[in-house]
């Protein structure tokens, strides 16, 4: 009988921790620092995408419950031959594995995509690839700056290459 007890004990303790829910990890929590209401505008120089213009952009970002993503959601205006308005939804988060961030999301546009990023000291680097409404690929590149608690400096590149990176856009994000 007291061997029933001691493995009823065993058996217990093996499924409460096997219950335990995990955690995420200090990759993770270094996200916090989009979490929040932030916004940018600026104005986009002529080049291979048109003739430019001004643009915002707002980025509202909280953690989805568990605090292992981020929900981000995004209202952006643009120069109509830039895409015009429209609005995003994604989430981001670090997958452990391949040791990189990730944000993956979709648009009031009908596109959607996925990038992957880094944290190199005080600087966010997220790239990915996507196609042009003429078929053609390009790669992206958007580097983060942290600047302050409240502030980032937020350079999105485009390249045909890779290699050869064109300034897209260049503008300070802050947090309302």
């Amino acid at each position: 009988m007291r061997l029933r007890s001691v493995l009823a004990v065993i058996l217990l303790a093996g499924t409460a921790s096997a219950q335990t829910p995990a955690t995420p990890g200090p990759e993770v929590k270094k996200l916090d620092f989009f979490v929040g209401s932030w916004k940018g505008e600026g104005t986009i120089p002529p080049g291979p995408w048109g003739a430019g213009g001004k643009y915002s952009v707002t980025h509202t970002n909280e953690w989805m419950t568990g605090r292992f993503f981020l929900i981000n959601h995004s209202e952006s205006k643009f120069p109509a031959e830039l895409g015009g308005d429209s609005s995003q939804f994604g989430f981001t988060g670090y997958d452990a594995e391949k040791k990189v961030y990730f944000a993956t999301g979709c648009d009031s546009q009908g596109g959607q995509g996925v990038v992957e990023g880094t944290l190199n000291g005080d600087a966010w680097t997220w790239t990915g690839s996507d196609k042009s409404p003429g078929g053609h690929v390009f790669r992206h590149r958007e580097t983060n700056q942290m600047l302050s608690p409240t502030s980032y400096r937020a350079k999105f590149e485009i390249s045909t290459d890779g290699t050869n990176w064109l300034v897209m856009m260049d503008t300070i994000v802050t947090k309302q």
